[in-house]
């Protein structure tokens, strides 16, 4: 099965330990601030979560970080991005 990497970006995470938690529910790899913020900007501010997965194909890889991020981001605004890694 191709690797998939999920690039969510969630909206105005209010604090680190929301966003750790958000972190850690979605299974991310990595989580960076919003470019556009300075650096060391506070939050809170759009955080780009980087979570890694498996699927046959891509519409599979979108249809399941969908569910999966809708499930655990219930309330916040988020934005999905998946690539073949």
């Amino acid at each position: 099965m191709p690797d998939y990497l999920a690039r969510i970006t969630v909206q105005d995470v209010p604090d680190d330990d929301t966003r750790a938690g958000m972190a850690d529910a979605l299974g991310a790899v990595d989580d960076i601030a919003d470019e556009a913020a300075l650096p060391g900007a506070p939050l809170p501010g759009p955080v780009t979560f980087t979570v890694p997965g498996e699927a046959p194909d891509l519409e599979t890889a979108t249809g399941v970080a969908q569910r999966h991020a809708a499930e655990l981001l219930d309330g916040f605004e988020f934005e999905l991005d998946v690539t073949e890694r």
